[in-house]
């Protein structure tokens, strides 16, 4: 215990000094006094003390003329410019908690998305509308040269964080699957958190309809840190036809939009969006009002709940399996016959799938 407190107070004595430099000098002419004195019996080691004091000094005077040279050298070659980090290791990564960092979910009603996750969709895009003036029109029955107002719904699934000046871009393609898309032009909005006043907000566009043809709308939503980049994609796709005793013919385009061959297949599906529910029923016993607990909260949109209905015959020209090269496109005919006294609306959808992933889509509308 004494052996360690002498050691702490001499280490503490000597890190005085280190900060005293004159300190250190007097005591090197003490030194040297000392030695010279005694220089009859201390001869040797007054003169190895002079050389060891000589080899310090010509050190200290090559590094201060090194130090002199590179800060020359530096101010004649370096660039005006600066190169920033250049030559420094990288820096360490910075972690924030999810706590502190939030992320924004700018969303639109996205087939691709939906279908990725098991979910039946239609073509008809609840949050794509068109106007004429302040009349809603269907993008089935358009004027060839008019100019028509686009209105997008965009949503939010953060509850935490706004996207503020969100970038929409609007475009338009031939009616059909994996058809060219042509640019509209682009425009800004800021979706506030979930569940807050002016949720969802519309991003609005003017768009002059092309030459004669069937067209869809396709909006996508820019954001550089999305928490969730796969729902920013919605498209309108729809074409509606009277049946005549009892058909009625459909055509549209499908094309390979990858750089590779692929063999696409068609299949066809009856879904529509169906009414919204309450978040509360009533009890079949007690007959009071009880939460919803549905162990699957989508089980209503699943795709394999949704065939096309006992009666209803499709049948597609070429083929329901067509085999096109890297940017090809193929017309395909649907005649769709309803079964004997249908009157109403009937809603198909058909998609167009390379294996399980879905390349495109229109949804048909028959009706008496």
């Amino acid at each position: 215990m004494k052996k360690s407190l002498t050691c702490t107070c001499t280490c503490s004595c000597f890190c005085k000094l280190k900060n005293r430099p004159y300190l250190l000098f007097l005591l090197g002419l003490l030194m040297i006094l000392i030695l010279f004195l005694l220089r009859h019996w201390l001869a040797p080691l007054l003169l190895f003390y002079l050389l060891l004091l000589a080899l310090i000094g010509l050190v200290a005077l090559i590094r201060f003329i090194q130090r002199l040279l590179r800060k020359l050298c530096w101010k004649a070659t370096a660039d005006p410019k600066g190169q920033g980090s250049k030559g420094h290791p990288s820096s360490k990564p910075i972690y924030i908690p999810p706590h502190t960092y939030k992320r924004p979910d700018p969303m639109i009603y996205s087939q691709f998305y939906l279908m990725s996750q098991g979910l039946a969709v239609t073509w008809k895009n609840p949050d794509i509308e068109l106007f004429d003036g302040p009349t809603a029109v269907s993008s089935n029955d358009l004027t060839p040269g008019k100019t028509y107002s686009i209105h997008a719904r965009v949503w939010n699934g953060s509850t935490e964080a706004a996207a503020v000046n969100l970038l929409v871009r609007f475009h338009y393609l031939s009616f059909g699957a994996g058809t060219v898309k042509h640019y509209i032009g682009q425009t800004l909005v800021t979706v506030p958190v979930k569940g807050a006043p002016g949720l969802p907000a519309i991003a609005k566009h003017d768009w002059t309809t092309p030459a004669a043809g069937k067209y869809c709308i396709q909006v996508e939503l820019v954001w550089p840190d999305d928490a969730n980049p796969n729902n920013n994609l919605g498209q309108e796709n729809v074409s509606v036809k009277k049946l005549n005793s009892p058909n009625a013919t459909f055509e549209f385009t499908v094309r390979n939009d990858s750089t590779f061959r692929r063999r696409l297949t068609l299949r066809a599906d009856s879904y529509v969006i169906p009414p919204k529910e309450h978040c509360y029923q009533q009890h079949p016993a007690s007959g009071g009002l009880w939460q919803r607990t549905e162990p699957d909260r989508y089980a209503r949109h699943r795709l394999a709940l949704h065939p096309v209905p006992a009666g209803w015959q499709l049948t597609f020209t070429p083929g329901p399996t067509l085999d096109l090269a890297a940017g090809q496109e193929q017309i395909v005919t649907v005649l769709v016959t309803a079964p004997d006294g249908f009157n109403g609306q009937q809603a198909i959808n058909v998609n167009a799938f390379d294996g399980a992933q879905l390349v495109g889509g229109v949804t048909l509308y028959a009706h008496s």
